[in-house]
Formats: C-alpha cells, sequence, structure tokens
C-alpha cells in the first residue's frame, strides 16, 4: 500500500526545532444542503533542514512516528502561496524569514543566528 502524500501550507515555522506546522484545506459537500464548505487539519512535518517558512505550500509524505504527533516527513516545497510558478525573488525569501523570526522568542532567535555561523 502506498504511503500517504498531503499538499498543504506552513503555518506555523521556526518555534520547534526541525518542525512545521503544515495545514491542510479539504473542500467537502454537505449530503443533504448540497453546499460546498472547507475544513482544515493541521500536521507537523519534520523538516530536517529547518528552511521552511510561513507561507510556502509544500508535499509531505507519511513516515514511521517521530514523535508524539509528528508523523509526516517533507517530501518536497512548491513554493509560496501567491507564485503562479512556484518560483520566487530572493527579496521575498529574506522578508519571509525575517517575519518569522520576528514571531519567534528572543533565545530561539539567537540560537538560530549561532546555527548560521
Amino acid at each position: 500500500m502506498p504511503s500517504t502524500i498531503i499538499t498543504g501550507l506552513v503555518t506555523k515555522a521556526g518555534l520547534m526545532a526541525k518542525t512545521v506546522t503544515m495545514t491542510v484545506e479539504k473542500v467537502k459537500m454537505h449530503p443533504k444542503l448540497l453546499k460546498t464548505y472547507v475544513r482544515h487539519k493541521k500536521y507537523l512535518v519534520h523538516d530536517p533542514e529547518n528552511k521552511l517558512s510561513v507561507g510556502e505550500r509544500i508535499r509531505a509524505q507519511a513516515c514511521r512516528p517521530l514523535s508524539a504527533r509528528k508523523r509526516f516527513v517533507l517530501l518536497e516545497s512548491l513554493g509560496f502561496r501567491g507564485d503562479a510558478q512556484g518560483s520566487h525573488s530572493a527579496e521575498a525569501e529574506e522578508l519571509r524569514r525575517l517575519k518569522t523570526e520576528a514571531s519567534m522568542p528572543a533565545a530561539e532567535r539567537e540560537r538560530a543566528r549561532i546555527e548560521q555561523l
């Protein structure tokens, strides 16, 4: 049986080491009203290189349990949400990284800065 592959949007990044929160959107139809509605589900995804930032579209694959709630590993990055072809400029990526770092606690920011050196 093939493993599950899901596609979604990174909603939290940089708050946990090597982990991002991914939100998957599912459009359903009400059986009686025949009206469509949207359901969201969050998953924790293992990001071994800590390279993802908020707003990126990613594809993740199911794997063995890595922690209490982490059951998916990053398969590939599909670019940012607003991008048509999945390409983005270095400036936009830098702005997203700074925004992600701004939401981090001071200790996490310092740890990330040390890791970059």
